[in-house]
């Protein structure tokens, strides 16, 4: 039983290393920057913020872009960076085999039959080394971008402190893809400005800035570097977008990507044909082809038709009240709106008379009309009325219901008494008391409708504002 058990864990490393290989990949989803602190040499007392200002003011400008679009030089590297960390993990596996099976041999009392299986393994992962070593990386699927992301420090800071004295070894001891570093000089009242980008995969600096100026010059050179360093970190030609809607607070989406609502403007987009859609509730959508240009900025203004749909009249006593939802100001009743697909609150207000709360979702009437209070009521003693007349309504009600009750009993005696032969007049008397029992029970019904009526009315007061 043993040997077979061993035979079978022999052919595990074959399995692993065949699905393994299919599947060789990166699994990273985002393409992480690191931003350090500048160095600053020779720097006066007041100029020493810069070192941390200004990298933090890199990075806010920076942090707009949303993907970063590989090279073909750093699919290359990223491709062999894949196929290295596949080899190493082989290594590391046969190394581990092999201390295993020298233990055997002080271990096990039949140590050679144990150790064949750590022998087919090692076997196993010295072919998928080789296999590896002779693999062509451009077989190795990676993406043509990933999102972009700046990584803060292990206590929340924007920014790292650590010295650069080694951009490769910060960038692999953060786990950075990219490390944007600096360094200021101060020479006879002018700042000397450095700024690098260290690519950990290329291993070398893909971007390199330098400049000088006096301090109350240097933001002015704030716009270009930015441009330049968002052209690295991009990694393609860049164009930004400004939509402007109206009405305002539209849906904007690009390619069917969801942007935001309007205004609004999208920094970086690749150049090209683009298709921009915008939608609002109660508006035509508005789909456009547009084709931007490098290096510089589209402006598309946008007006939505209204889309024409079912609708309902606000009518108020008295008139001209402003209708509200929300803190949109919609009109003066009498008005006709949209019907809105779910539960919406409507707010009537009119000067001299209390709020009017109105509730309506797509099973709304034709009309709704609203009756204003003087405001010189007070809410609660509305309230209080409101309860006081369904208590009375109530009250009313509960005192009908024995009066048909009575009606039907003493007509049905008469009725009995008819039809054992009695006088006509009993029959009479039966038909009497039975017409007077349905106007009874109609009077009952009215004072119930009375009852809904009232309560309705009190649960309004309910709503009202204090």
């Amino acid at each position: 039983m043993k040997t077979i058990l061993f035979l079978l864990l022999a052919l595990i490393p074959l399995q692993a290393w065949s699905q393994e290989l299919a599947n060789l990949t990166d699994q990273r989803q985002h393409w992480s920057i690191g931003v350090v602190a500048f160095e600053g040499n020779d720097l006066s007392p007041e100029n020493l913020y810069l070192t941390h200002s200004f990298p933090l003011l890199l990075r806010e400008r920076l942090e707009a872009i949303p993907f970063h679009f590989f090279s073909e030089a750093e699919v290359l590297a990223y491709q062999k960076q894949i196929i290295a960390k596949e080899q190493q993990r082989l290594v590391n596996a046969v190394t581990a085999d092999r201390r295993a099976r020298d233990e055997l041999f002080f271990t096990s009392t039949s140590p050679q039959q144990k150790a064949t299986v750590y022998e087919d393994r090692i076997a196993a992962n010295l072919a998928a080394i080789q296999e590896l070593r002779d693999l062509d990386p451009s077989l190795i699927p990676f993406p043509e971008s990933r999102p972009l992301r700046f990584v803060s420090g292990a206590d929340g800071q924007l920014i790292f402190e650590r010295s650069v004295r080694s951009p490769l070894r910060l960038a692999i001891q953060e786990r950075l893809d990219v490390l944007l570093w600096g360094s200021f000089e101060e020479i006879q009242s002018f700042l000397y400005l450095e700024v690098n980008v260290f690519d950990a995969v290329l291993g070398e600096n893909v971007f390199s800035y330098s400049d000088a100026a006096p301090p109350t010059e240097l933001y002015d050179l704030v716009d270009d570097l930015v441009a330049e360093l968002a052209s690295v970190l991009w990694g393609r030609d860049w164009s930004s977008l400004r939509v402007e809607t109206n009405p305002p607070q539209a849906a904007v989406w690009i390619d069917d990507s969801y942007q935001g609502r309007s205004p609004l403007t999208i920094p970086y987009l690749l150049p090209g044909e683009r298709e921009i859609r915008v939608q609002a509730p109660g508006f035509r959508s508005v789909v456009r082809t547009i084709d931007l240009t490098p290096y510089s900025e589209a402006v598309q203004e946008i007006t939505l038709a209204p889309q024409p749909g079912e609708s309902f009249s606000i009518n108020s006593d008295p008139e001209g009240a402003a209708v509200y939802e929300g803190s949109e100001w919609l009109g003066t009743t009498p008005l006709s709106i949209e019907k809105p697909d779910d539960l919406r609150r409507f707010l009537l207000r009119q000067q001299g008379y209390l709020d009017f709360p109105l509730y309506a979702d797509s099973a709304v009437g034709e009309t709704v009309t609203a009756a204003l209070d003087l405001e010189d009521l007070d809410p609660a003693g509305i309230q209080s009325r409101r309860r006081d007349e369904l208590y009375r309504a109530f009250g009313a009600f509960a005192l009908s219901l024995p009066v048909p009750l009575f009606l039907w009993g003493f007509g049905y005696d008469y009725y009995v008494i008819a039809q054992v032969g009695a006088p006509a007049e009993a029959e009479q008397t039966a038909t009497a008391l039975y017409y007077s029992y349905l106007a009874t029970v109609a009077v009952s019904g009215g004072l119930f409708v009375n009852l809904l009526v009232r309560l309705v009315r009190y649960l309004k007061a309910a709503d009202r504002k204090a």
